[in-house]
């Protein structure tokens, strides 16, 4: 990996996020719009959501990984079909963890590799949960249809502790049928942020602000985009740092929780780069 040293790239998640001041915000829409959840409760909580931005452009890549991803025991018996099993990606959720796991285990990362039919169930809680939210002044979900990744893509994310307590740092990828459905899932990203940047949204009785800033980071693959959210609710304010890359028929999202924006995206862009250049070899 250019630039990055195996001991340097395995603590790239930790020392971006251990950069800086505020406490993790709720991930919810991104997770649900993506289709992609972290950790080992629904992706979804009350009250949480987050908007999406541009990203800008840049610097070199890193040389590919030379190994080839293939599925794991573990992995292939994840994928098995039924609900909440296999996507109809590209790329298998089999694969995408066999991936997944190489890089945990060749970059020291320690996180944990959580199977499709979980991140399905997952989704479609956190889809579930967002039923009856208020929005006001503006809707980011308008016109989105959250269930769309659950039928139409595969799924696998590794789950990283982090700086808050319950809420992993997380990898997620997604890989659909067609480069279309990827160009679409970045332009109604791009599109989040322009007509809703900033809102409120009322569940169970809790009324919590979010806003969306976005950032620059250097282009990764076809397209990309990185952006903070910060949710205030009850006095305080909760920020993470999400980047996303797309190419061809794959994307790739790391989520930071309690991360410094810019130190955020110096560690963990070429991460982001590595993880989608392994997922397209």
């Amino acid at each position: 990996m250019s630039a990055f040293t195996t001991k340097t790239t395995s603590s790239a998640l930790r020392a971006g996020s251990r950069r800086a001041g505020a406490a993790s915000a709720g991930l919810a829409l991104a997770l649900v719009l993506t289709g992609c959840g972290g950790g080992d409760e629904p992706a979804a909580r009350d009250g949480e959501a987050a908007a999406t931005a541009t990203g800008k452009p840049s610097p070199s890549k890193p040389a590919k990984s030379t190994k080839s991803a293939k599925p794991s025991p573990s992995a292939t018996s994840s994928a098995s079909k039924g609900a909440g099993g296999t996507g109809a990606g590209a790329l298998s959720g089999a694969e995408l963890a066999a991936v997944l796991s190489e890089v945990n285990t060749d970059l020291d990362i320690g996180g944990t590799v959580l199977e499709e039919a979980q991140l399905k169930q997952n989704t479609a809680r956190s889809v579930e949960a967002m039923k009856g939210v208020e929005y006001s002044p503006c809707n980011p979900t308008e016109g989105i249809d959250p269930t769309k990744a659950l039928r139409e893509a595969s799924m696998g994310a590794l789950a990283i502790e982090g700086n808050a307590p319950g809420m992993p740092d997380t990898i997620s990828v997604i890989s659909w049928s067609s480069e279309e459905a990827v160009a679409e899932e970045s332009k109604m990203s791009k599109r989040q942020l322009a007509s809703c940047p900033e809102y409120s949204l009322t569940a169970n009785g809790r009324t919590v602000s979010l806003a969306g800033e976005a950032l620059d980071m250097p282009t990764v693959g076809d397209a990309s985009q990185a952006y903070v959210t910060r949710q205030t609710a009850n006095g305080t304010t909760q920020t993470s740092v999400v980047l996303t890359a797309w190419s061809g028929t794959n994307s790739v999202q790391i989520t930071l929780h309690e991360a410094d924006p810019q130190e955020s995206i110096r560690y963990v862009a070429p991460l982001l780069e590595e993880v989608l250049d392994r997922i397209e070899g």
